[in-house]
């Protein structure tokens, strides 16, 4: 149940109070970049918690989500519970046989059998200055929260998720250490605004008038002549925050993750201390964490950290966009070293997005998990769409036969490994390629709705393909089955011009090398991302699948190492460990033809918290970078498959020997088996 509800008036309290100044350590002040209200919950950790959102392990293990009392007005604690229930499902592999409540999980090294933890949690949101958005922040401190030996851990959502996104992952581990975590959406999350029905989404995920909502809101478009003639024009369409707010918010991810620092210890002050200064970056260890575009939020505020509020780094499967540089080369055993590496991810999806589609015919990858062998329908429109690719110039080849090899070569020229491509099926299946070229280059241009970037928009269809009203039950829940990308939640491409699918995919692509106006914005929106490697000699992990088939190892980690060692040298205190037989999507691990194939990236992930929280408090030596050489599951004797332990899943070296990844004479040099 849940004990306490405050709300605080942040306008009023920052203009008393003034700025939260790092440098001179008022952190009991409210800063002022924080905008409307705060809303502070306390759970006792028994009918609701900060974890699991009351439902314990076996609420999240559950196929069946938690109800709404009423569908079409559910209450913010059902959004919550609900959002988080998503959230752990899409980024973990909830089933016991896989290690979860075992080797993993709300559970594991947690005295309440059910995962539950109790504590405090507040949420509000902030604004950079006037000309930006509402972003979300949130933090949870444990009830068990050791005020002699204080930690902190940041959690930006993975992906375009909401502020419960990233909750599965590093929350799971900072909760319980008895660590607080601090949450950003990042501007992304689930800022949705439903134009033809007028209702965008509060701080709690509740439905509110776009009219009135003000400050009040997430994401709320202008209300302006111009919207309304789209509006009319294309009636029932749906702007989502990551796509079009005209900001390329990716920008300020960094800022983001350092403002939700400050935030918490403003927070854990207030709450902890009475507002006393009892709690400062000087006696506070922080770990910046998070996974795959949290992961890239997290560095990025590792390198902009002007004033040592970050102590540590550890990120999973980051996305991290890098400036193409000859200076280094990546190499694997004894093959020819890489030169075509830090290929940024709009890049290479938008490649992926025409020729994925055609290479997915090959024999393996008919028979992989999703693949089209045994769907004549889907096959037929896979080979339509080679046909297709040869009929556009795009590829020479006369044959279905050569076309498909030609596709498979283009592929592994972007640098791409093997390993990832019995993954291409899935992702082809599940649009994903198509999903995120529309929503980058809507970002990285500051289109808006209005723009239809390449003929495209979202909105609910009906049966004939038109875009139609959702009801409210299907906008309400959309706050808490939304990964914060279109399509989703029954929303999907609505065209508003009627072309090919692959003519959608070569619009995009020309966004990245063309040079008209639309993709010259583009192309400057991307520009505007690049990390630079530079850590300021903080103790960093990354720890990266190899079999990552959405965020590739060349185009992100290994040329992160690659990077950072021209910059910091010797100097450096980055440590990346490549972990094969894994990928990004750990929630796939769940089903047959992945359990067999794949090991969870995330109970890695936990390693090295483990690894570094120790290295920070005790002083324990970090392990040397290496390739950590994993054991897939096997079928035992009766025919079913073994349960994942730890047999699957050897420990990181302390010392490592054949398995040492190096950077030596400007080659990253990996290991193989």
């Amino acid at each position: 149940m849940i004990k306490i509800s405050l709300l605080i008036s942040i306008s009023a309290m920052g203009a008393v109070l003034g700025a939260c100044d790092m440098n001179e350590n008022k952190v009991t002040q409210a800063p002022n970049f924080l905008i409307g209200e705060m809303v502070r919950v306390q759970y006792d950790g028994a009918s609701d918690d900060l974890l699991t959102g009351g439902l314990g392990i076996q609420g999240l293990q559950s196929p069946t989500p938690p109800a709404f009392n009423n569908a079409d007005k559910p209450t913010p604690a059902e959004l919550r519970s609900y959002a988080i229930y998503t959230n752990y499902r899409a980024l973990n592999d909830t089933t016991t046989a896989g290690g979860f409540g075992r080797l993993y999980g709300p559970n594991v090294n947690n005295k309440n059998i059910q995962g539950k933890i109790a504590g405090v949690e507040y949420l509000s949101f902030m604004k950079l200055d006037a000309d930006h958005q509402n972003v979300t922040l949130m933090v949870q401190i444990p009830a068990d929260f050791d005020v002699d030996n204080p930690c902190l851990i940041t959690g930006p959502s993975s992906g375009s998720r909401g502020i419960y996104g990233a909750i599965g992952t590093v929350g799971e581990w900072a909760l319980n250490k008895g660590c607080a975590i601090t949450y950003t959406d990042k501007g992304t999350g689930t800022g949705f605004h439903f134009l033809g029905q007028g209702k965008v989404f509060g701080l709690q995920g509740q439905l509110i008038d776009a009219v009135t909502a003000g400050k009040r809101s997430s994401f709320t478009l202008s209300l302006t002549h111009e919207l309304k003639e789209y509006n009319e024009k294309y009636p029932h369409r749906v702007a989502t925050q990551h796509a079009h707010s005209g900001l390329n918010d990716e920008v300020n991810w960094g800022e983001y993750v350092l403002a939700s620092v400050k935030f918490a210890f403003y927070v854990m002050n207030k709450e902890l201390a009475g507002g006393e200064n009892k709690f400062t970056p000087e006696n506070t260890l922080v770990i910046s964490s998070s996974i795959s575009q949290g992961g890239h939020s997290s560095l990025l505020a590792a390198e902009q950290d002007a004033h040592g509020l970050i102590d540590a780094i550890v990120v999973a499967e980051p996305n991290i966009p890098l400036l193409k540089n000859s200076g280094f080369s990546i190499q694997v055993g004894e093959e020819e070293p890489i030169v075509n590496h830090s290929m940024n991810i709009y890049d290479y999806t938008t490649l992926l997005n025409l020729y994925q589609p055609c290479a997915v015919l090959t024999d393996e990858a008919l028979k992989a998990p999703f693949g089209a062998g045994t769907n004549p329908a889907a096959k037929q429109l896979l080979n339509a769409h080679c046909g297709l690719l040869h009929d556009r110039g795009l590829l020479s080849a006369d044959t279905l036969k050569g076309q498909i090899e030609q596709s498979v070569e283009l592929i592994r020229k972007m640098g791409i490994l093997d390993e990832t491509l019995v993954l291409g099926p899935v992702n082809v299946a599940i649009n994903l390629w198509a999903t995120l070229a529309a929503n980058y280059a809507n970002s990285y241009g500051r289109f808006s709705v209005t723009d239809n970037l390449c003929g495209l928009s979202y909105a609910k269809l009906d049966p004939a393909g038109k875009s139609m009203a959702q009801s409210p039950a299907e906008m309400a829940v959309t706050f808490s089955l939304s990964g914060g990308v279109a399509p989703v939640a029954g929303l999907a491409f609505a065209p508003t011009e009627l072309k090919l699918p692959i003519d959608y995919a070569i619009c995009f692509r020309d966004l990245m090398t063309g040079t008209t106006d639309q993709a010259k914005r583009v192309q400057k929106g991307i520009d505007e991302t690049y990390h630079t490697a530079n850590l300021q000699g903080k103790p960093t992990i990354i720890v990266h699948g190899q079999s990552d088939a959405l965020i590739h190892v060349n185009h992100s980690s290994r040329a992160y190492l690659g990077l950072n060692y021209l910059v910091e040298g010797e100097n450096s205190k980055l440590h990346y460990y490549e972990i094969s037989n894994a990928h990004h999507f750990d929630a796939f691990n769940a089903l047959p033809g992945f359990n067999n194939r794949f090991v969870p990236l995330h109970h890695y992930l936990l390693t090295s918290l483990d690894l570094m929280y120790d290295h920070m408090t005790k002083g324990m030596p970090l392990p040397a970078s290496q390739v950590v050489w994993t054991t897939p599951r096997k079928m035992a004797e009766n025919n079913i498959l073994e349960d994942l332990s730890e047999k699957h899943l050897p420990g990181i070296l302390q010392t490592p020997l054949h398995s040492r990844i190096k950077v030596e004479q400007g080659i990253v040099k990996i290991p193989v088996e």
